[in-house]
């Protein structure tokens, strides 16, 4: 750990976004999550339904224009599924899964 500048708990909407941010601010971060996936709540809440409560365009990331204009929602209110998907692509786009650590509970 002596190599890290910042240890970030867990890997849903903060967590993803602290490692992009961090890393663009020159510090070397690395979140740690316990579920086997990313997408925090998103990950664990996977009941029949599950879907936001909010516009499908407040849960995009605003730091990136093109990443705004790559991903497409489906629907106004996004079913769990495809807020994963895009969380996703998000690790993917930005190069962030080197810096992140899936089913781990401890550094």
């Amino acid at each position: 750990m002596a190599d890290l500048d910042v240890v970030v708990v867990g890997a849903g909407f903060a967590g993803i976004y602290a490692v992009h941010a961090l890393a663009r601010a020159g510090l070397r971060a690395r979140a740690f999550e316990a579920g086997s996936g990313i997408g925090g709540t998103w990950l664990w809440n996977c009941y029949p339904g599950a879907r936001a409560d909010v516009e499908s365009k407040d849960y995009c990331y605003s730091f990136s224009p093109e990443l705004e204009q790559e991903w497409s929602w489906s629907e106004r209110y996004p079913a769990q599924p495809e807020v994963l998907a895009y969380l996703n692509r998000v690790a993917d786009r930005f190069g962030l899964w080197p810096d992140i650590r899936l089913s781990t509970r401890g550094i």
